[in-house]
C-alpha cells in the first residue's frame, strides 16, 4: 500500500514537472520569436512590433503548440521581475501579439519568401570573414560594424585580432553583451573608440573590476548610457568614479550587483545631474533610502527600477522595459 502511494506521488510530481517544462519551452520559443526571430522566420511585423497569432501558430517551430496554449502563455507569462512578458490585442478581426520588452528583431539574411541571400548579407559575411583585407578605420556606418561583430560572435570567430579591426573611432554605440573579453581587448575599446556614448557590458562580471571601471570612465568621458548588469565585482569605488567622470550619464543599469552600498547609490543620483533612468532592481535599500531616492527622483524626473518601489511618479509601469539593451539598438 505504502509503495503504491509513493509511486502515485512520484508519478504526480513527474507529470507536474513535465507540465512546467512544457510551459517553459513554450515561453522560450515565444521569447525567441517575439523578441528576435519574427523577421527571420518570415512573420509580418505590424506597427509596434505586433505579429499575427495565426501566423505564429502556422510556423513549424510551434507545431507542437495549440493556438489556445500559445494565447494562454501570452496572457499569463511573467518575467523574473513579475512583469508581463507578452501582450495581445484585437485588430481588424485578427489577434496580434508582441513581446513587452527586449525586442531586437534580427534582419532576415534572405530575400522575402526565398532562401536567396541578400547582397548586403553576402557582403557583410565576406568582409567579416576577411577583415585582414580591409581598412575600416574611417568606415562611417557603426550599425554595420556592430552587425559584423555579432556575426563573428555567432560563428565563434570573434578573436582578439578581428575585434581590434572592428573597433573604429566612428563607433558611438557598442553592445558587448555576452562577448568574451580580455582586459587587453577592453583597453582597446578605450583607445580606439573615444567617442562612445552607449556601452553595454552586461554579463561581463568575469572581467569588470573597480580598477578597469575607473579607467573606462576616464577614457570614455562622453558616456550617456551604460549597462553593467551582473558585473558583480564592482563596488562603491566604481560609483565614485562614475560620479567624478560621467557628467553626461543618462541611463545606468546596476542590477545583479550586490557590493554597492545604499549611500553610494544615493551619492550617484545626487552627483550625476543628467541621470534619468537607474536600474537597481535587486539592491537592498532601506525604507529611509527609498524615501530619499524617491524624493530626488521626483524633483528631477528620474525613473528608478527597484523592487518594492511602487510610487507611480518614479517607478516604471514595466520594470523590464529597458532590459537588456540601453540606448540605441546596436544590432
Amino acid at each position: 500500500m505504502s509503495s503504491s502511494l509513493n509511486n502515485t506521488r512520484r508519478n504526480n510530481k513527474m507529470n507536474e514537472q513535465e507540465e512546467i517544462d512544457d510551459d517553459s519551452r513554450l515561453a522560450k520559443r515565444l521569447c525567441y520569436l517575439l523578441r528576435y526571430g519574427a523577421v527571420k522566420e518570415g512573420l509580418d511585423i505590424h506597427e509596434g512590433g505586433f505579429v499575427d497569432l495565426d501566423q505564429v501558430v502556422d510556423l513549424n517551430l510551434m507545431r507542437h503548440d495549440k493556438k489556445e496554449e500559445i494565447l494562454s502563455e501570452v496572457e499569463t507569462s511573467l518575467s523574473t521581475r513579475g512583469a508581463k512578458r507578452f501582450e495581445c490585442k484585437e485588430e481588424n478581426g485578427k489577434t496580434l501579439i508582441r513581446a513587452c520588452f527586449c525586442v531586437n528583431f534580427e534582419v532576415n539574411p534572405c530575400h522575402s519568401g526565398t532562401k536567396v541571400t541578400t547582397l548586403l548579407s553576402s557582403c557583410l559575411d565576406y568582409v567579416s570573414d576577411n577583415l585582414e583585407l580591409f581598412d575600416l578605420e574611417d568606415f562611417p556606418d557603426e550599425y554595420l560594424i556592430n552587425n559584423m561583430i555579432h556575426r563573428l560572435k555567432k560563428k565563434k570567430k570573434l578573436n582578439s585580432a578581428a575585434f581590434r579591426q572592428l573597433l573604429v573611432p566612428t563607433l558611438h554605440h557598442l553592445n558587448l553583451d555576452n562577448i568574451y573579453l580580455t582586459e587587453g581587448t577592453l583597453k582597446n575599446v578605450f583607445k580606439s573608440c573615444p567617442h562612445l556614448r552607449i556601452l553595454s557590458l552586461k554579463d561581463c562580471g568575469y572581467l569588470m573590476t573597480d580598477n578597469l571601471m575607473e579607467q573606462l570612465v576616464k577614457k570614455l568621458p562622453h558616456l550617456e548610457s551604460v549597462n553593467l548588469c551582473a558585473c558583480k565585482h564592482l563596488t562603491d569605488r566604481s560609483m565614485k568614479a562614475l560620479c567624478h567622470n560621467s557628467k553626461h550619464l543618462k541611463e545606468l543599469n546596476l542590477s545583479w550587483i550586490r557590493n554597492i552600498s545604499e549611500s553610494a547609490i544615493i551619492d550617484l543620483v545626487r552627483n550625476c545631474p543628467n541621470l534619468d533612468h537607474l536600474d537597481i532592481y535587486d539592491h537592498k535599500v532601506s525604507r529611509e533610502g527609498i524615501e530619499t531616492l524617491t524624493e530626488m527622483a521626483k524633483d528631477r524626473n528620474i525613473t528608478i527600477v527597484l523592487k518594492g518601489l511602487t510610487d507611480s511618479e518614479v517607478a516604471p509601469e514595466n520594470p523590464c522595459a529597458k532590459l537588456p539593451f540601453f540606448g540605441k539598438q546596436c544590432h
